[in-house]
């Protein structure tokens, strides 16, 4: 097992909840807007309908993320390809917005460069 790997698990996990807080202060922002007129009723709902969809996408896959035992991981390049690949699978099966899929690895790489430069 990999001591790396469980390690990668937990920041990403980390960085996930942080992805999940910044969408809700972007909801907050959108609402202040559509309260003070700047934006219409459609773009406040469809705004709101697709915030509401990233954010249950990415709490579905945290609770992907929580079931992952590192301990079957050789390395950190083994977990960050099969959290790469169940990404990619994630977000076809569910038909979410593509975004999810470039923000998931986004993630992934950051916590990948902060475990490299570790060493």
């Amino acid at each position: 097992m990999s001591s790396e790997a469980r390690h990668f698990a937990k920041l990403f996990r980390v960085e996930l909840d942080d992805l999940i807080d910044e969408i809700g202060l972007l909801v907050d922002r959108m609402e202040n807007r559509y309260e003070r007129g700047e934006l219409t009723e459609y773009v406040h709902l469809e705004n709101a309908a697709f915030y509401k969809r990233m954010s249950d996408s990415l709490l579905k896959f945290a609770g992907i993320v929580d079931g992952i035992d590192p301990s079957i991981y050789k390395c950190m390049a083994d977990i960050e390809a099969d959290l790469l690949a169940r990404s990619r699978e994630f977000t076809i099966k569910l038909e979410d917005p593509e975004a999810v899929h470039i923000l998931l690895r986004r993630k992934l790489d950051k916590v990948k460069k902060f475990i490299s430069s570790d060493e």
